[in-house]
């Protein structure tokens, strides 16, 4: 295998049981392995059975590479750092993975008694294994180069990895969340940093860099990018409008609810898949997060 070849998997976490939840992604490269994202730790065994499928064990890993700090991509990264894996992160989010405590105090503020059953546990890293990377930065690991590629929006402490000499661009929640063997893409957009103008800037500088593949933690491989930006953009406009102009209606929730399910008929989205991703919880985000970011103009 030569310094430019790889080999790119994904593991599915399937998260409370849900296929296509969270995604991690592991890359061979000529001088061993790179996972982008750890998820959660409440789905460490997943992870751990997906790369012992590669023959290859957590504490082999020559990286951990993570789009940003939020529970589903990173609350498991403290697993990694106990195995002394190094770990790089956007540097606004890198204190919080040395001390988790206030990232972890919010998330049990949101969540409630479900965070446990979610999430799992969230212990610190070792200050010295978190390395804390700015936009254009190169990552080496495994033989391979990674470019973090700031992309924020749905936070403000958000990367993506462009592997160097591929079109591989491995986006976190940059260019949103897709349903798993369907076209249909959600919209993320949590309080408290969610801005939907940072995003769309965001959106035109991925739609001009020179990769041709994005990899979702949220539904996998997308070939078709200028599409998928395009329905992104839509979605995202539509839904911050409608629910900008929807704060004073009765039922706001299940209309919202309905809105959704109407825009996703188009796309033969199985009814059980859509009730599991777009939970009550992810549009409960998005009303939050909207109305925060509304009253902040």
């Amino acid at each position: 295998m030569s310094s430019s070849e790889f080999q790119l998997h994904s593991i599915d976490l399937m998260h409370m049981g849900i296929p296509g939840a969270i995604g991690v992604w592991a890359i061979e490269g000529p001088g061993g392995w790179v996972v982008i994202e750890s998820g959660p730790e409440s789905t460490w065994e997943a992870l751990c059975g997906g790369l012992h499928e590669f023959h290859v064990s957590p504490e082999d890993v020559s990286a951990l590479l993570l789009t940003h700090i939020h529970l589903d991509h990173a609350g498991g990264a403290w697993k990694f750092a106990e195995l002394g894996v190094p770990m790089y992160v956007h540097h606004v989010g890198a204190p919080h993975l040395i001390d988790p405590t206030r990232l972890e105090r919010s998330a049990r503020r949101v969540y409630g008694n479900r965070y446990d059953q979610l999430w799992g546990p969230m212990r610190p890293c070792d200050s010295t294994l978190v390395h804390a990377v700015s936009d254009g930065d190169i990552v080496e690991a495994a033989g391979l180069r990674f470019e973090a590629i700031e992309s924020l929006g749905h936070a403000n402490h958000h990367h993506a990895w462009h592997l160097l000499g591929s079109g591989e661009l491995f986006t976190g929640d940059a260019v949103g969340m897709r349903v798993p063997d369907t076209d249909w893409i959600t919209v993320p957009m949590p309080p408290p940093e969610f801005d939907p103008t940072i995003w769309s800037a965001t959106l035109d500088r991925l739609e001009t860099g020179p990769w041709n593949r994005f990899h979702l933690t949220h539904g996998g491989t997308v070939a078709e990018t200028k599409a998928h930006l395009e329905q992104l953009r839509t979605s995202m406009s539509e839904q911050v409008a409608w629910l900008m102009n929807s704060r004073d209606i009765e039922h706001r929730w299940d209309a919202y609810a309905e809105l959704l399910h109407k825009s996703a008929k188009p796309y033969n989205v199985p009814e059980s898949l859509f009730q599991a991703h777009a939970s009550p919880a992810r549009l409960d985000m998005n009303l939050a997060g909207v109305d925060r970011w509304a009253a902040s103009r």
